[in-house]
């Protein structure tokens, strides 16, 4: 009788799985699969073939798959490498709120299931309650550890997507942070765009966590993506972040975004005037060759425009003053970014600073979404988007995104730590 074997069918979603198959006979090939739903519904599945040993024994914390959606002995492989079940392609994995992943564990031999198991993987436990904000004009979702306290608070910033990142800001309370996952447009009583979104909001959010009643006065800043160009921005311009954590960052203003695009609108108010912002160039051969990606169905990226863009004259009046910023920085990118070049960005922000508490991350042959809050280790790994049949590349491998975004989780809890004792 074949039979899954798990340390634990529930736990936290930087947990290691432990997942072993023994089988109903030694050198027995059997195919391992698992499916799991985002927050659209959207399935995604892995699967890898093995072999058990003489012991009946197949341990993918060791094991290979000879054939599979990834190629390592990994014990999370099956969750990294998913892939969309629809398309039987990369896909984007949606995660946003802080409900529980359900994922599905199936052994079959002779295209029929011996074993089955379920998985739930967990963003927040008991220890942990989500806390009602009483200022109507902030949005989003606000957490603390149930255990009375005064505890060192966190801003988490969505990025080109929008609304609240719900899953991350649940996950790091129980770590022992007041955690606002901060909405600053797509969400109910917002702007659906990206367009004018006024810098004052941000204070009014971080002067809120420094007077709650669970916060001991500290308010630390993480954004990713465009929300770590905004992080940035606010560390240049407010004096009030104990840490500022920025993942894949542009140490540039840039342009305000519609539907997920770049669009020639301002991002960012202050003081009732637009901030200035890098206008992004698009090359007649950007043009052409996307026209041409769609129509055959390949990926697109947009390192070209970025290239254009960056090589104006007057670009460095677009510039974030890193300099200014007091508080110390973690930043973190991916060398093979298909989105933004974030790890000249990287290069150019430790160029400009000088804060010995500084921490930079640059992960060679990672891409965009390498680390926490757009992705954990044990989450599939996201390379590409179809958005309404463009597919964007955003680079690296699912195992090299998989990975940075492992060590990276690590040394961020390090680094808050640190900041915050």
């Amino acid at each position: 009788m074949t039979e899954i074997r798990l340390r634990k069918n529930k736990l936290m979603i930087d947990e290691p799985l432990n997942i072993k198959v023994y089988t109903s006979e030694p050198e027995q090939q059997v195919t391992i699969r698992m499916e799991v739903d985002d927050d659209e519904q959207k399935t995604f599945h892995s699967y890898g073939d093995f072999t058990s040993d003489e012991s009946y024994e197949i341990d993918l914390n060791s094991a290979t798959p000879e054939n599979g959606t990834y190629q390592q002995a990994d014990g999370a492989g099956l969750l990294w490498s998913m892939i969309s079940k629809k398309i039987n392609k990369d896909d984007y994995f949606v995660k946003k709120s802080d409900k529980d992943l359900e994922a599905t564990l199936y052994v079959t031999a002779d295209d029929k299931i011996q074993a089955t198991e379920v998985i739930t993987l967990q963003f927040r436990d008991d220890s942990v309650e989500k806390i009602e904000l009483d200022n109507p004009d902030i949005k989003g979702s606000l957490y603390a550890p149930k255990k009375p306290g005064d505890y060192p608070a966190v801003i988490i910033l969505s990025g080109s997507d929008g609304g609240s990142e719900s899953h991350a800001a649940s996950f790091l309370a129980g770590e022992g942070y007041l955690v606002l996952a901060l909405s600053y447009f797509n969400d109910e009583g917002l702007n659906e765009h990206l367009e004018k979104v006024d810098l004052a909001y941000f204070k009014l959010a971080a002067d809120y966590l420094s007077n709650h009643e669970k916060s001991n006065g500290s308010v630390n800043l993480i954004g990713y993506s465009k929300g770590a160009e905004l992080a940035l921005l606010l560390g240049s311009i407010f004096n009030c972040f104990q840490s500022i954590i920025a993942g894949s960052a542009s140490n540039y203003v840039t342009s305000g975004m519609k539907g997920g695009i770049f669009a020639p609108v301002p991002g960012w108010m202050l003081d009732g005037k637009p901030l200035p912002y890098l206008k992004m160039k698009f090359p007649v051969s950007f043009m052409f060759s996307t026209i041409k990606n769609y129509i055959r169905k390949q990926p697109m990226y947009f390192l070209e425009i970025w290239k254009k863009s960056l090589g104006r004259k007057s670009v460095s009046e677009f510039k974030i003053s890193v300099d200014k910023i007091g508080a110390p920085l973690l930043i973190i990118s991916g060398s093979d970014d298909k989105l933004w070049p974030s790890g000249n960005f990287n290069e150019e922000i430790q160029k400009e600073r000088d804060n010995g508490n500084d921490l930079y991350l640059s992960y060679k042959k990672a891409g965009h979404f390498i680390s926490f809050p757009y992705n954990f280790y044990q989450l599939p790994a996201n390379i590409h988007m179809d958005l309404d049949g463009m597919i964007i590349d955003f680079g690296g491998t699912k195992y090299e995104n998989a990975k940075a975004a492992e060590d990276s989780l690590e040394k961020i809890l390090a680094f808050l730590r640190q900041n915050n004792g």
